[in-house]
Formats: structure tokens, C-alpha cells, sequence
């Protein structure tokens, strides 16, 4: 039994590592993504990409392992039963059950690794990520201002300047939409223009020889200017980074600000649903991990690999069950904590159905295997009535 299960154990920890790399990569790709639109187009070294990836990497962690481990073990035993191994130890009397057993080894280490991940250092990666994106974008707006290039990052200012001289501050023939002021737009040009940051929070765009042309559907006015100087407030996007939100806060100190809002008479939906979200999702681990073997016996039809369709089918299912929760629990429409427990509620009560069938050598899905003789009957008479062979 412990070669047995050792060889288990082995097949879901090679398909486990592939499946967190692979997915592990696609939100890093993303976050580059997002790093690239958030950095004002200029070049990020590979330091500091590398350090912004390592800030987000817990909460990445965080939601790859408990897929990756349903991941794990549906493919393995799919593969298994692919291959008739499942058969071949049922022979020779070891149940179903039996066989869980590194399945549920494998589960309890991901769970205890990502109840220390999301306790301990998602609400530190997620705060050092966003002020150092924060500090990105302030250093580098004076070098994201290109030629020929419609620079839209300030809020309701539109930027476009006509040539920048390689090596030089000095902007020619600077271009402006000033749309602030809802009531009353501004179009501001100017033959030169220099960008220069007077503080943390504010940008001075100094113009020189230009005019200033405002007005509303009932008056309209130009101005013209030999030296303009142009403040732009950036201090909104780094104070809402810097201020911790929910995500940011430690749970002791999430804790403390629903207390807070309780004592105000206030609801604290939200903080109380991001507190318990850190509890519940390693529970994930346990209830995909369980899922996973039953599921991989089911849909060995497929062939080895056939249990990659129904684990990307179960990734989808569990994301929108997990984002369905968290809405209504945020709304008030359902309690936080049953919100957060519901989707692991369910595929935990999936798992002990699948288990108890398979292990009985019950079908599960009895509607499911009829609507597919339904379907294989429909296609005969179809190609009877159209004449093929």
C-alpha cells in the first residue's frame, strides 16, 4: 500500500506542479499587462517587474493552488482509469476509497500552505504591490509624455505633444484638452511646454506662447499667454494606493474595522466578506482536491488527458459560483460568511455524492449517460435521412 501510495502521490504532484506553473503564468502575464498600461508606457527594469511580480505572487498563489489541485487529481485518475489501473486495484482489493487517501494528503498540505499564504502574506504582497505601482507612475510621467502620442492618464486631460527632442525636458507644440470642468471645457496649445513634479501630489506643466480657448454652449473666449503654468493633481491614484483598503489590512485589523462599523450601527458587508474569503478559499483545496479523483474515473472515456476538459469545465463553474457568493454577500443579500462557505459547501457535498457512487460502481450522472443515447440516437436517424453510409 505505501508503494501504491507513493506511485498516487507522485502522478499528482508532477500534473499538480504543471498545472500551477500554467497557471501561475497566465495572471503573471496579465499583471505585466497591467503593470505595462499603469507604468504610462515607459520601460519597467527587470528589477522592478520582478520585485511587482513577487509582491502579487501570494494572492496568484492563492487561487492557482486549489485549482491546480483538482487539476492533479482528475487528470491522474482519469489517467489511470484511461489505462485500466483503477480496474487493476479494485482486482485486487483495494476500494476506491482507499485510494483517496494520497488525494487527501496532498490536499491537506496545499490547504495548510495557502491558509499560511492568505493569512500571513496576501494583505503585505497586495499593499507593497500597489504603492510601488503608485511610486512608478509618479517618477516616471515626465518620460511616458511621447511624441505624436495622445497621453490620457491624468484624469480628464487629454495630452499631445507634436515633437520632444531626444535628451531634452522642452515639449514643442503642445496640444491640451481640459475637460475637468464639465461645464466648461478647456483646448489649451502652446509652442513649448517643460513637465516638472513641484510635490508628491502635483504635476506642473509650464507652456509657454500659446492660448487658452474655452467656453459653453452659451459664450466662448480665447486667451492668449506668454508663460502659462498648469497644475494636474496626481495625489488622488497614490493616496488611494497608499491608504490601506480591505485587501491591504491585515485580518486582525479587517476585524477591527468591522467592529468598528458595528458600533456605528453601519454594515460592513464588504470588509466582512474579504475576512472571511481568506478563511475559506484554502478550504478550496480540500473540497476540488476530493472532487477531482471521482470526476477522473467518470471521464476517462476521453482517453489520458481526457479530464482537462472537465477540469477547465470545474474551474469555470467554481469561479462563477465564488464571484456570485462574494456579490450577494457584499450586497447584504446573503450572509458574509455563509457567502464565502457557499461555493466550497458545494463542491464539497459534489465530492462525497461522486465518491460514494464510484466507490459503489453506481453511475453518477444516470441523465447524463441517457441524453448522450438520445444524442448518438438522433445523429443515426439524421444520417439515415440524408443518405450517408
Amino acid at each position: 500500500m505505501k508503494l501504491l501510495d507513493r506511485y498516487i502521490f507522485s502522478e499528482m504532484a508532477k500534473i499538480f506542479t504543471l498545472s500551477l506553473f500554467i497557471l501561475m503564468s497566465i495572471l503573471i502575464l496579465e499583471k505585466i499587462n497591467f503593470i505595462s498600461n499603469m507604468s504610462m508606457g515607459s520601460a519597467v527594469s527587470v528589477d522592478e517587474l520582478s520585485r511587482l511580480i513577487v509582491y502579487t505572487s501570494p494572492a496568484f498563489l492563492v487561487i492557482s493552488i486549489p485549482l491546480s489541485a483538482l487539476l492533479a487529481s482528475l487528470i491522474s485518475f482519469s489517467r489511470m482509469s484511461a489505462d485500466n489501473e483503477v480496474i487493476a486495484m479494485r482486482a485486487s482489493g483495494v476500494s476506491f476509497v482507499r485510494t483517496l487517501l494520497p488525494v487527501a494528503a496532498l490536499s491537506v498540505i496545499c490547504f495548510l500552505f495557502t491558509a499560511w499564504l492568505a493569512l500571513s502574506l496576501l494583505h503585505k504582497g497586495n499593499y507593497l504591490f500597489n504603492s510601488k505601482i503608485a511610486s512608478y507612475v509618479s517618477n516616471r510621467i515626465s518620460t511616458a509624455l511621447g511624441e505624436r502620442v495622445f497621453f490620457d492618464k491624468f484624469p480628464n486631460t487629454i495630452i499631445y505633444v507634436d515633437e520632444k527632442p531626444a535628451g531634452q525636458d522642452v515639449m514643442k507644440r503642445v496640444f491640451i484638452y481640459d475637460g475637468s470642468n464639465v461645464d466648461m471645457p478647456r483646448f489649451i496649445t502652446a509652442e513649448a511646454g517643460s513637465l516638472g513634479i513641484t510635490s508628491g501630489d502635483n504635476i506642473t506643466l509650464k507652456l509657454t506662447n500659446g492660448s487658452i480657448y474655452s467656453g459653453d454652449k452659451n459664450s466662448y473666449r480665447v486667451i492668449k499667454y506668454g508663460g502659462y503654468e498648469m497644475f494636474m493633481d496626481i495625489g488622488a491614484g497614490r493616496r488611494k494606493a497608499f491608504a490601506k483598503g480591505e485587501r491591504e489590512m491585515s485580518s486582525s485589523e479587517i476585524w477591527g474595522l468591522v467592529q468598528e462599523r458595528h458600533a456605528k450601527k453601519m454594515p460592513a458587508y464588504g470588509e466582512e466578506v474579504e475576512l472571511y474569503k481568506r478563511f475559506t478559499m484554502p478550504l478550496a483545496c480540500l473540497a476540488l482536491g476530493l472532487l477531482g479523483a471521482p470526476l477522473g474515473v467518470q471521464v476517462h472515456r476521453g482517453g489520458k488527458w481526457g479530464g482537462i476538459g472537465m477540469g477547465i469545465l470545474m474551474i469555470v463553474v467554481n469561479y462563477v459560483l465564488l464571484m456570485v457568493c462574494e456579490s450577494l454577500g457584499r450586497q447584504g443579500n446573503l450572509h458574509p460568511l455563509l457567502a464565502m462557505l457557499m461555493p466550497n459547501i458545494i463542491m464539497g457535498f459534489l465530492a462525497a455524492y461522486l465518491i460514494s457512487r464510484v466507490s459503489r460502481e453506481v453511475a453518477p450522472f444516470n441523465f447524463l449517460l441517457w441524453l448522450q443515447d438520445v444524442r448518438r440516437k438522433v445523429a443515426g436517424i439524421y444520417w439515415k435521412k440524408s443518405g450517408c453510409p
